[in-house]
């Protein structure tokens, strides 16, 4: 694979807030947050080395361990490709938040989901990512033209 397809085989997405980073924080590592708006049911210890899942319904619960854990600022979480899976059992993909803080007090959000196998599945992920973040901007009480 060459860079440019493996640089193709990633989800990027910048959300412009005007939530506070603390704020922004809370609503993407608390389990009580997070739960409303991406999956449906979580499980998990929100520091880095923990470990858990994100269940969802229609698709299963899905084996996730925290890469990254540094407030307010970054996290990383790998989560397994299949659900019902252990991370050692199935291709895995790594999903990075970074909160950069402005001076209006709002937060630029980028999000940077690698490790895709096919396009097939980074294309599933880009437009999920579309729909969850959609949510959080929800969440968050901002509007859909903050995602870029």
């Amino acid at each position: 694979m060459t860079p440019s397809q493996a640089k193709k085989l990633e989800v990027e997405k910048t959300l412009r807030l005007s939530a506070s980073p603390d704020r922004v924080w809370r609503a993407i590592t608390e389990a009580d947050e997070i739960g409303t708006w991406f999956p449906d049911s979580i499980s998990w210890e929100a520091r880095e080395g923990g470990e858990g899942w994100f269940g969802w319904e229609k698709y299963g619960r899905y084996s996730v361990r925290v890469e990254a854990f540094e407030p307010p600022r970054f996290l990383a979480w790998r989560w397994a490709r299949e659900p019902g899976k252990s991370l050692d059992d199935t291709d895995t993909t790594l999903v990075e938040w970074t909160l950069t803080p402005r001076d209006d007090g709002g937060t630029t959000l980028h999000l940077r989901e690698s490790g895709f196998k096919s396009e097939a599945y980074r294309d599933d992920n880009d437009g999920g990512w579309d729909a969850e973040l959609g949510e959080l901007l929800e969440l968050l009480g901002e509007p859909a033209t903050a995602m870029r």
